[in-house]
């Protein structure tokens, strides 16, 4: 059987799901295919018995901060009301022997600046530049990609050329050159700014300092949030666009093949249940691959698939992540947890480059030596998680696929019991007696990764975002593919975490659509 569409998306994470909707919107017929049972990808919460589980979510900008594409894709779908988010009141707790005691880092950059002074007040000048620096630079990429309006940029294009020059002089550093040239060797104040960097890589040395404005910069200067209920809601909420405009969305379907043109294009995808195994084909002009580079490859005719490959040749993957939730019969607060994000930095790590370590140790069975945390207290915000009288705790980590890959089953099964153990001894080290409160636990590896995601190396990430060789010509956001019609809309197109794959999933639809109008022009 074979039907015709608009467009096809290949897999229901964000970015599919972002270009899904836009692009329904648009211009209306659109298919979704995703070989899981439910929609979202990343972007989905879960049960394990009474837990609610958050896939993937800590933290997001909101769509009142200024700029940005969270704030394009409400306002694009006017979905502003459709989709509740709760504030998170500051960025993060560090905990690190470096910094001394817990360290609150705010969102704002005022309150940013008096916090940061009041620990370092021998850095206030440096703190001040840096904060300057970053605001400048995030100025200009806002202004470079488009993220305000025609009005925005008018009153700010006296600021322009400071702001371009901002980026322009550091555009093939690492943030790791950018920390030396303003803090020199004071590791400490690097943590207290970057503590979260496996949010979105684990080596400073090789992560490119733009990406870090991107990222961290909407942070510091818009704030932070969580959508009330889980991420779930986002991506249910843009699924059923797709099908308010006419298209379908079909779980527990695996797309086999991409079927071409005559002349190479992009013509169909076959596709098969994953219930009984029966094919189907659906037809279309567009396809957009919610998918790594990598599995596509698979699906395109042999002939096709070097021409394909060629511009993520050598690319290297991004960080994956370990993930354990835990189901507490007391909010962490009893225990004295008091953020509702806090970094636990062990004291193995002296200089902000040892995160790249910190992987390393899940390659073995728990000791002594514990990798760095990030601990998430949903009960801090009303998450609306906790609904069912447990309250979950989630615990992040740097993880890489060659730590679990090669383990039997049972091997493999033991070893996540022996992680699982070892991290909540190490709460209740920092949170004396938050051990006895858990009644539920589990967790996500970067095998899990790899297995539930269909992401080489169980990247969450798409590729590592290094310093370009050469000065880039716009955002890091590479849709068009070799073949006519196929538009890559994941993390791989460009940067990963949430708005990273939002912003992916946006370009993709702004590409096609501008392709669909100069077809029929």
């Amino acid at each position: 059987m074979s039907k015709s569409f608009d467009a096809i998306i290949i897999g229901s994470g964000l970015g599919g799901l972002t270009a899904g909707a836009l692009f329904a919107r648009a211009a209306g017929n659109v298919l979704l295919l995703e070989r899981n049972a439910s929609f979202g990808g990343a972007a989905t919460t879960y049960q394990r018995g009474a837990l609610t589980v958050e896939a993937s979510l800590h933290e997001t900008t909101p769509p009142s901060a200024p700029g940005g594409f969270n704030r394009k894709l409400f306002e694009a779908l006017d979905i502003e009301e459709d989709i509740e988010f709760a504030p998170v009141e500051n960025l993060h707790e560090i905990r690190c022997p470096l910094i001394g005691d817990p360290f609150v880092l705010p969102h704002g950059t005022d309150a940013i600046k008096a916090r940061l002074v009041e620990r370092f007040p021998h850095q206030k000048k440096n703190i001040r530049a840096f904060l300057r620096h970053v605001w400048r630079s995030r100025q200009a990429v806002d202004y470079l990609t488009g993220a305000h309006g025609g009005l925005w940029r008018l009153a700010h294009a006296a600021e322009f050329p400071l702001d371009l020059w901002a980026v322009y002089r550091d555009v093939r550093l690492s943030l790791s050159d950018v920390f030396a040239r303003f803090f020199g060797d004071d590791e400490a104040i690097k943590f207290a700014l970057a503590a979260n960097l496996p949010y979105f890589a684990d080596d400073p040395d090789d992560i490119w300092w733009i990406a870090y404005v991107m990222v961290q910069g909407g942070f510091l200067l818009g704030g932070g949030a969580y959508i009330k209920g889980g991420s779930q809601m986002l991506s249910n909420r843009l699924a059923e666009i797709i099908r308010e405009e006419g298209g379908k969305t079909l779980a527990g379907r695996e797309a086999v093949a991409i079927e071409l043109g005559p002349d190479g294009e992009a013509a169909g995808v076959r596709y098969r249940s994953t219930s009984d195994g029966t094919e189907a084909v659906a037809r279309a002009p567009t396809i957009f691959a919610n998918a790594a580079p990598h599995v596509i490859e698979g699906m395109l005719p042999v002939a096709s698939r070097e021409a394909f490959m060629e511009p993520f040749q050598d690319r290297p993957l991004s960080i994956s992540l370990l993930s354990a939730t835990f189901g507490l019969n007391q909010r962490p607060s009893a225990f004295g947890l008091s953020s509702y994000s806090t970094l636990l930095i062990p004291s193995w790590m002296e200089r902000f480059s040892d995160f790249k370590h910190s992987a390393d140790l899940l390659s073995e069975l728990p000791a002594d030596t514990m990798p760095m945390i990030a601990v998430v207290d949903y009960s801090q915000i009303d998450s609306g998680l906790a609904e069912s009288g447990l309250f979950p705790l989630n615990v992040v980590s740097p993880d890489r696929l060659e730590n679990w890959q090669d383990l039997s089953d049972d091997a493999y099964r033991q070893k996540k019991d022996a992680w699982l153990a070892a991290i909540i001894r190490r709460l209740d080290e920092e949170w004396p007696g938050i051990a006895d409160a858990v009644v539920e636990k589990t967790m996500s590896t970067a095998r899990s990764m790899h297995e539930y995601l269909n992401t080489p190396g169980g990247a969450v990430y798409g590729f590592e975002l290094r310093p370009p060789e050469d000065l880039p010509r716009g955002m890091p956001i590479t849709n068009e593919t070799a073949i006519k019609g196929l538009w890559l809309a994941s993390a791989f197109a460009g940067f990963g975490g949430f708005t990273g794959s939002i912003a992916c999933g946006t370009s993709a639809a702004q590409a096609a659509m501008r392709d669909r109008e100069t077809s029929r022009g």
